[in-house]
């Protein structure tokens, strides 16, 4: 790493935003002042003002793509991805939620990294606006790359194939296989060449995960950049617990996780691995005072997900969500 700064490094944001205006705003406004070429607002048919309030805005740098429908955060980053490797000259993307932003000079920090050819997706760093690391955006490395790494996964768990505290505090790259999309850089050429755009029909949840596991199983290289820093002020984890409000979110969860495990796990894992998952959800209940729908929602989403069934519109799940 040297600590030049490459002006000439063009970076495009994209974010994606559904009702969440006020949040926006402040994305927005950190992220016009972080620096970046080219800031994309994917507005997932939002109805509480945001086009009109993007619309407003006049600095040259915001491009609004007005979708007509929500098609959730895979479908609203598939086609700001889409956007930016097609009609922008950016060498690389960076993209996040409408809840999050880049910290002060996070995107000077990501031009001052002398990158090899082969590593085509950084991490940043993730907080809560607390200071605490966000947990929902902890990089990890693949449990089932060695017998050793699945092993310490059995024994430690979560901790055993996430990124450490302490490599938070590091100065240098980190080797990494997962990222979540809050403050993932990807390399535009990459994309066009091999990744491709995200899954659209995920909706929200394990798309970013897969896609960077992608960088790996491409031949290339994904690492982690503590010193470059993101802000999430996000709210759907209760208590950074894997509790999620609202209830709805669980069907994705779980059933695109089911995808996620198949991915990365492969068919020898995979079935041992959705019926502990299965047992597991269901004891999930005794955290939802909802309990009923809870427990629908998660076995229509391991159904689901069994299937590869990707088709229930968004408007169907909330009827089962709301159905008692």
């Amino acid at each position: 790493m040297n600590n030049m700064l490459d002006k000439s490094l063009r970076v495009a944001a994209v974010v994606v935003t559904f009702n969440r205006l006020n949040q926006l705003i402040t994305t927005v406004q950190n992220s016009l002042k972080a620096g970046v070429d080219w800031l994309v607002v994917v507005n997932n048919a939002s109805t509480d003002g945001t086009l009109d309030w993007l619309h407003s805005q006049n600095d040259s740098r915001l491009v609004v793509m007005d979708l007509p429908v929500n098609l959730g955060g895979a479908g609203g980053f598939h086609h700001g991805f889409d956007h930016v490797i097609n009609h922008t000259d950016a060498q690389w993307l960076v993209c996040y939620d409408d809840d999050a932003y880049p910290d002060s000079g996070a995107i000077d920090r990501f031009r001052e990294l002398a990158l090899p050819p082969e590593v085509v997706g950084v991490a940043a760093a993730v907080y809560l606006p607390d200071g605490r690391i966000s947990e929902m955006n902890r990089p990890s490395r693949d449990p089932f790359a060695s017998l050793g790494s699945l092993l310490r996964t059995a024994l430690q768990r979560r901790s055993g194939f996430h990124v450490r505290d302490e490599e938070y505090a590091q100065t240098g790259l980190v080797p990494i296989d997962f990222s979540s999309f809050v403050g993932c850089f990807l390399r535009t050429d990459a994309i066009r060449q091999q990744l491709g755009l995200p899954r659209k029909e995920l909706f929200i949840y394990a798309d970013d995960i897969m896609y960077t596991h992608g960088i790996g199983r491409a031949g290339w290289l994904h690492r982690f950049a503590p010193q470059i820093r993101f802000v999430h002020d996000c709210g759907t984890l209760h208590m950074q617990m894997d509790v999620y409000k609202p209830i709805w979110k669980v069907y994705y969860t779980y059933r695109n996780r089911l995808e996620l495990f198949r991915q990365v796990a492969g068919p020898v894992f995979f079935y041992p691995i959705a019926m502990l998952k299965l047992i597991s959800w269901v004891g999930k209940a005794r955290h939802y005072d909802e309990r009923r729908t809870y427990l629908r929602l998660t076995w229509r989403a391991w159904r689901d997900g069994m299937r590869r069934d990707f088709s229930l519109p968004h408007s169907a799940l909330l009827d089962v969500a709301r159905a008692g």
